[in-house]
């Protein structure tokens, strides 16, 4: 991934290529040099994975020369039968929902580091390998979409009829989206893959805690609609990422 990134970026966006390469190449070395300590090079492809996230989104936009908002629009009319899913969503987002799904949108956060933690400490080692090779098809197949489908979701392609007004979780929302580069990565939707990715590894090895997740994966779907960052095409993308995440992991043991 890092490679096809740095290529793309001496093509097409060369003020990125520098910081990237040097990601590039600290990874290597790190992954050379402790390649029989498992913790270190755990920790190197999660500093990686979640540094990405906020590197790659305005360089995306210069590669692929603008965003693509309107195929996905496009798409979405198509899956919704002539309809926009985010325009018909807003007549039913009131206050209280919003801010319930403000509190889950970004209750993600923690649960994907607790996620992170419980998958890398205390599982058997070829487990713990499993769970990581998962966490990276999941975030590299998200960001080559990043990359190559850069999008800023819907809350800023279409005209809504009025602004979400929230109260103190959707604030917290909307600061933590300024603080990671402002609206980006629309396709696909790494809340939605991630999570689901999360859920699965867990019900095959941890059914009772896997059964918990369930419902926080729907619930995050859903704001991800009510927050309109995400197109429907996004999130059908981010669960086809998921499930096929979770098939290598299977496949790899």
């Amino acid at each position: 991934m890092l490679a096809i990134i740095c290529a793309t970026f001496a093509l097409r966006a060369p003020q990125a290529l520098p910081l990237h390469a040097a990601l590039f190449i600290a990874f290597l070395a790190t992954a050379a040099l402790a390649r029989r300590h498992d913790g270190i090079r755990a920790f190197a492809l999660v500093a990686v994975l979640m540094t990405l996230y906020s590197t790659l989104a305005e360089p995306a936009f210069v590669a692929m020369r603008g965003a693509k908002d309107a195929t996905l629009a496009a798409v979405d009319r198509v899956l919704a039968f002539g309809h926009d899913p985010a325009l018909v969503a807003q007549h039913f987002v009131t206050p209280a929902n919003l801010e319930f799904f403000s509190f889950i949108y970004g209750f993600f956060i923690p649960y994907l580091w607790i996620s992170i933690f419980l998958g890398c400490v205390g599982r058997p080692r070829p487990e713990r390998a499993a769970f990581l090779l998962g966490l990276t098809i999941t975030y590299t197949l998200a960001y080559l979409g990043y990359l190559f489908v850069p999008a800023r979701g819907p809350v800023e392609w279409y005209a809504f009829a009025a602004p979400l007004h929230g109260g103190r979780f959707h604030r917290i929302v909307l600061d933590s989206v300024v603080a990671t580069g402002g609206n980006h990565g629309a396709f696909p939707s790494l809340h939605v893959g991630a999570s689901a990715y999360l859920c699965l590894f867990d019900l095959k090895r941890n059914p009772l805690r896997g059964m918990t997740y369930v419902p926080m994966v729907l619930l995050i779907t859903v704001a991800t609609i009510v927050l309109r960052y995400h197109y429907v095409i996004d999130i059908l993308t981010g669960l086809a990422i998921a499930f096929l995440a979770f098939t290598a992991t299977e496949r790899a043991r």
